[in-house]
């Protein structure tokens, strides 16, 4: 009984070769689904020499309980499928180059996902009381990050929040009035 000349149409399909294709099929599945869930573990972020220092200064700061995964990683199956895709790519680049240095892309950071509530959408109330996370600045292409640069992977800022010289670099006129 081989699998292979059947699929190859040299011998005809029986109740033998279904079986086999199903427990393949479901040895697949079942190595997949553990390899996602272990690959989405912090800790396994942290096994990877190029990751580090990034892992090191995560488990400093203030979100040492969020997973890498929560931030690093779009909600829903294809978020999944996109981040073990750079996964894999990556992996392919520490094998084949030894000049890699990941950094992740700041749009690719989810801060939503837990800070949905910081967003203020009546702007002019939030201003008001010099709460600077209004629509307004998410409306003119401006993130988290904008601010918050290396809240969690800079090791001299991941505990702190932007002080005013962070406002200063877009509003200094109107801030020496």
């Amino acid at each position: 009984m081989n699998l292979m000349t059947v699929l190859r149409g040299k011998e005809k399909l029986t109740g033998r070769h279904v079986v086999l294709f199903g427990i393949i099929l479901l040895f697949f599945l079942i190595f997949t689904g553990w390899s996602v869930a272990y690959t989405s573990q912090s800790q396994f972020c942290g096994t990877c020499h190029e990751m580090e220092p990034m892992y090191q200064t995560w488990q400093t700061s203030t979100h040492r309980n969020v997973d890498c995964e929560d931030c690093h990683t779009k909600p829903g199956v294809s978020g999944v499928v996109n981040a073990k895709a750079k996964g894999l790519k990556e992996l392919y680049l520490h094998v084949t180059s030894s000049n890699i240095a990941p950094k992740a892309d700041e749009r690719d950071v989810n801060c939503y996902n837990c800070h949905q509530d910081k967003v203020k959408l009546n702007t002019g109330k939030a201003l008001a009381a010099k709460e600077p996370h209004t629509v307004k600045h998410f409306d003119n292409g401006m993130n988290c990050i904008t601010c918050h640069s290396g809240v969690v992977h800079n090791s001299k800022m991941n505990n702190t929040v932007p002080g005013r010289d962070t406002c200063a670099r877009c509003h200094l006129d109107t801030m020496q009035k």
